[in-house]
Parts: C-alpha cells; structure tokens; sequence
C-alpha cells in the first residue's frame, strides 16, 4: 500500500494530469477507480464539488476527509511541493506562464473538447446509441481551430510551451489534448505542425503511455478508431 491514493477515471484528462505528474516524478501511488455518473456517498464527503480526481496522502489521514485535496491543480501544486518536482519553470515569470497555461487547459481547452466533443462521441456509444457527430464537428471546425492557433504560436516553434523545458504546462494542455486524439485524432498538421508535433510527443512520453493505454482499451469496444470529423 502507497502513500498516496488517486481516486478517479482513467478517462478524465484531470486525473490524467495527475497521473502524469506522479509518473514523471516516479512517485508510486494506488489508484481507485470511481463511478462519476454514480458517485458512492463516502467518495462525495471528500470530494464537495463532486469532481475528479480527489488525492489521498495516507501519510497525513487514511480516512476521512484529513489528508485528501480535490482539485487537480490544488494536487499538482501539492505534488510539487512534497516531490520537488520541478515542473513549474525556472523563476517568477516561468512559473506564472505555466500556471497561466494549465487554467487555460483546464477551462477553455477543456469545455469545449469535454461538452462538445467527448460526450457527444463517447456517450451515447456508451448506451448503445449513435454519436452527435453534428455538434462534434461543429466543436472541431469552429470551435476548437482559435485554440489552436492560439497554442501553436506559443509553442513557437519549439517542443515545449514555457522555457523550453518539459513542464506541467504541457501536462496540462497535453492531458487534454491527447484525450483529442483518443476520440477524433490529430489537427491539421499543415495548419499546425508544431502543435501536432507536440501532441505525439505527449501521446509517447513515459508520463502519459500508461493512462493512454488503459483509455484505449476502455474505448476500444465502443470506438474501435477516432471519428474523422473533417
């Protein structure tokens, strides 16, 4: 038994994060998978806002409420702070960049591939119905191309978002952009070379292979390859 304890989805590109985070430190951890559509009641006392992931440091309380964080931000700034993980850049500016890029992966990255692509792909295939492929490609060619853009001039290029080094930056933006990948493939590589570029090297990278093996898998009966929404 580990220290510590991610109770999640391996489908959730927040645990996913942390995963990635916990791999990339070789940190071992336990992890408990947990119904969202049907959370148990113990899992809602430590979890309030009824999110994924919740972490558990048995070092600190193996029960309750104590020793649990709820957030998957709140979890890597605490992952970095006890694994000195070094994922935030180097000094004041760096850091504020990498903070910067994982709020905008949680939130404008997130709910438009979460709401607008995602669910619309992989839940109705999980009751046995069709995909909104409609408002799935009304996401892919509307929505999502400014993101993109956005995230290809800031990668400039280069392999890395901030500072020219791997940081939970492109965890965080790779957490759901590998998530992408897994239910609609890749962008346009012409419009967005380094983008894609950067995508594969996430969907290769050590801290990301094990959680994209397990997704495949849970996908593979429903959605034996991603959707071309082209």
């Amino acid at each position: 038994m580990n220290d510590i304890v991610i109770y999640g989805s391996p489908l959730s590109p927040f645990v996913r994060k942390v995963e990635a985070v916990l791999r990339h430190t070789g940190t071992a951890y336990d992890f408990e998978a947990v119904n969202v559509m049907d959370m148990p009641d113990w899992f809602k006392e430590i979890s309030p806002a009824r999110r994924i992931p919740v972490l558990r440091d048995r070092s600190i309380s193996a029960e309750g409420v104590l020793g649990t964080i709820a957030d998957s931000s709140a979890i890597c700034l605490y992952l970095e702070r006890k694994l000195d993980a070094g994922l935030y850049g180097q000094g004041a500016f760096d850091a504020g960049r990498v903070t910067w890029f994982e709020e905008y992966a949680d939130t404008n990255i997130a709910m438009p591939l979460g709401m607008g692509l995602f669910r619309p792909i992989i839940f109705p295939r999980f009751a046995g119905k069709e995909s909104d492929l409609e408002k799935a490609r009304k996401t892919w060619n509307e929505t999502l191309p400014p993101l993109f853009d956005y995230l290809e001039a800031s990668l400039d290029g280069g392999e890395y978002l901030v500072g020219g080094r791997f940081s939970l930056a492109d965890i965080a933006v790779g957490s759901q952009l590998t998530q992408l990948a897994l239910v609609a493939g890749l962008p346009d590589a012409v419009r967005w070379p380094t983008l894609v570029k950067a995508i594969q090297a996430m969907q290769a990278h050590p801290a990301f292979a094990a959680n994209l093996g397990v997704c495949r898998k849970m996908l593979g009966g429903i959605l034996p390859e991603p959707v071309d929404l082209s």
